[in-house]
């Protein structure tokens, strides 16, 4: 079985040769999906900033210390 090989997009169209879908190579899909993903982490981050500087400025943090502390009083 040979594979297609396709450097760029290929287009689907309808009966009027309007575009309604497109065919990706595996690579661009997945160059596109982490794009996609670190978009999303950026838009989050974004979105939380300024409640999470407001409540390091209130104190209101926990260290990494004294997260473990806590969570080993838990599990006993």
């Amino acid at each position: 079985m040979k594979a297609l090989v396709a450097n760029e997009a290929q287009f689907i169209t309808d009966a009027n040769g309007k575009r309604t879908g497109v065919l990706l190579n595996l690579d661009t899909y997945e160059r596109l999906r982490e794009a996609e993903e670190e978009l999303a982490d950026i838009q989050t981050y974004d979105a939380l900033r300024d409640r999470a500087h407001a409540e390091i400025a209130a104190g209101q943090f926990a260290t990494l210390t004294s997260y473990r502390k806590a969570r080993k009083r838990k599990a006993k």
